[in-house]
């Protein structure tokens, strides 16, 4: 399963689609509004698989999660009309997990294997998109038109800091060549892949409570 699954699976994908499927309530105030969709706050399991690649010649790294649980403890929506069945708009997600981590590091062709547990602490992702929706059987069908390339995650492992100590040891040789700082970084908030743009997303009818539908309905049956 890639990075690209995970945001198709996880809610901050079908919160994506609620940058469109909330749009009920805000095209009859035609102004920004936030919505919440309760049924998405929830646990949900094994969603990720790689992640982006780390590189800072000389060391590679690439990262994977096999397993994961992850809770979704709140989700908001702020919803703008800009007509023609689109919509743009903010979904907020505040959820925190647990699972594996697994790297694979490449330093000038010196290759490691390494695994350990990973934390995902209590954290608030921010997803800013547009998108349109289309009523289908079962639910409701959303196409992305604007998404960010990649949205960043903080994860807590003592993998980290064994992959650092690999570029520390890695920079002593380089004589000081190599700065382990952006690697750093890029470890402790790794960034995950976002679909392209034109990406189809499916919103199934039981993941909304009867008043979101109704909204949904009302806003596909208007003129």
């Amino acid at each position: 399963m890639t990075m690209t699954d995970f945001a198709h699976r996880l809610p901050l994908s079908l919160l994506l689609l609620a940058v469109a499927t909330g749009a009920g309530t805000t095209a009859a105030s035609a102004a920004p509004t936030e919505l919440r969709f309760t049924k998405l706050n929830r646990v949900y399991q094994d969603l990720a698989g790689d992640m982006a690649p780390l590189s800072y010649d000389p060391v590679t790294v690439k990262l994977s999660s096999p397993r994961q649980t992850v809770l979704v403890k709140d989700n908001r929506i702020t919803l703008t009309p800009l007509g023609g069945g689109r919509f743009s708009g903010r979904v907020e997600i505040d959820f925190l997990g647990k699972g594996d981590l697994v790297a694979d590091v490449d330093l000038g062709g010196h290759t490691q294997h390494l695994a350990d547990e990973v934390l995902l602490p209590p954290q608030h992702l921010t997803l800013d998109g547009v998108a349109r929706i289309d009523r289908v059987d079962g639910g409701y069908r959303v196409t992305s038109e604007q998404l960010p390339a990649s949205l960043p995650v903080e994860i807590r492992s003592k993998l980290v800091n064994d992959l650092l100590g690999i570029c520390s040891g890695a920079a002593l040789l380089s004589l000081g060549s190599l700065d382990c700082a952006p690697l750093e970084k890029g470890l402790e908030r790794p960034s995950l892949p976002m679909p392209a743009a034109g990406s189809v997303f499916f919103l199934a009818d039981a993941d909304l409570t009867d008043d979101d539908r109704a909204a949904l309905d009302g806003l596909l049956a208007a003129p």
